[in-house]
């Protein structure tokens, strides 16, 4: 896949199970398979207590409601992860920064309010 230069996307399933965590993960598709990763959600709770995802490009929360999670909502992003999310959509810039000039300003700046359009 590096060979011919095809993107990839990693999804890391089970956040909801005992011993979860989507950032050592993250890490390791650095580390280990040399890749430019970048989280694009950002969980809330974790494990039991996990409550839905951040959306990074959007910049919202999506809550899953009712039994087994099935009922979704969108709303506010909770004001005690903001720090953690600006963290997180900074190194999303980051690794788009090193194939798209746009980014790199954006990513310079440390201006994370980019219209999502222009993101996605």
């Amino acid at each position: 896949m590096k060979r011919y230069k095809v993107p990839r996307l990693i999804f890391i399933n089970k956040l909801d199970r005992l011993g979860a965590d989507p950032w050592p993960a993250i890490q390791g598709a650095r580390d280990r398979l040399d890749l430019n990763a970048a989280a694009i959600q950002v969980n809330i709770g974790i494990e039991n207590g996990l409550e839905g995802v951040i959306d990074l490009v959007e910049m919202k929360a999506i809550y899953f409601d009712g039994p087994e999670g099935v009922q979704v909502r969108t709303g506010e992003i909770p004001q005690s992860l903001m720090p953690f999310v600006k963290e997180k959509k900074l190194e999303l810039f980051s690794a788009l920064a090193e194939n798209e000039p746009k980014m790199e300003e954006y990513f310079l700046e440390e201006n994370i309010d980019i219209p999502p359009e222009e993101l996605k």
